[in-house]
């Protein structure tokens, strides 16, 4: 498969773009990824100066898309992981309270985020105990949305859940059919969770972002765009 790179000028934007040419194509086609990959799929054979004539009308829409992708990055505060340090969970806050030389474990209790340690509570300690508590709950919560959604997919099979640590976006599904969900999903809302989720599942039909995958999540899910706003508000 021969591959070429390319570069664009928008505004005072540079965008850069791979072409993959690619013998089973019959027309060009233009994809914005969310980690900010701009590919473009074209036949075997396609004249290069054409590509970049094809790039240059779409690059509006691909600057949108940058910039939409950039919007939607999970932004995480540095914790210190100390008493009294708010955390969230399904959209609400839980003060951290530490309990030394306590029964190892987490729990929440009367707004509190309640972290036993068994010795003195040292943040890298704490900070690996409350990984794995949202990693638990994110499996539990995610798997419950991932079923819910999945009867407005009814020809759909069921994808299997990854919940793993992202550092660009909240969500992905691959080829193989496989979805992605960031661990730290689980600290937003739950409405934001389905829409996540909902968006995932869309691209079992339709890969790409454009009118017939937004048409499609206007049609399973109408409030889309009010519960993706209001993630990108509670964004971490």
């Amino acid at each position: 498969m021969k591959t070429v790179t390319g570069m664009l000028s928008y505004g005072r934007d540079t965008i850069r773009y791979e072409v993959r040419f690619l013998s089973s194509r019959r027309t060009l086609a233009i994809e914005v990824h969310p980690d900010s990959r701009v590919l473009v799929r074209a036949p075997a054979g396609c004249p290069e100066p054409l590509i970049a004539e094809r790039v240059q009308r779409r690059a509006a829409w691909i600057s949108r898309q940058l910039a939409e992708f950039e919007r939607y990055r999970p932004r995480t505060p540095t914790r210190q992981y100390i008493n009294g340090e708010s955390h969230l969970y399904l959209g609400k806050q839980y003060r951290l309270k530490l309990l030394p030389n306590n029964t190892p474990g987490v729990k929440l209790a009367r707004g509190q985020l309640l972290v036993g340690v068994a010795g003195e509570p040292e943040p890298q300690r704490v900070k690996a105990m409350l990984h794995h508590w949202y990693l638990d709950r994110a499996r539990a919560v995610f798997g419950e949305v991932l079923d819910g959604s999945l009867r407005h997919f009814k020809d759909a099979p069921a994808p299997r859940l990854i919940v793993r640590t992202m550092h660009s976006r909240w969500g992905s599904l691959s080829r193989a059919g496989s979805m992605t969900l960031n661990v730290n999903l689980v600290r937003a809302p739950r409405p934001c969770i389905e829409y996540v989720v909902t968006h995932e599942l869309c691209h079992i039909k339709h890969r790409d972002h454009d009118a017939r995958f937004f048409k499609l999540l206007g049609q399973v899910m109408p409030d889309w765009e009010q519960r993706k706003q209001r993630l990108e508000r509670a964004l971490l």
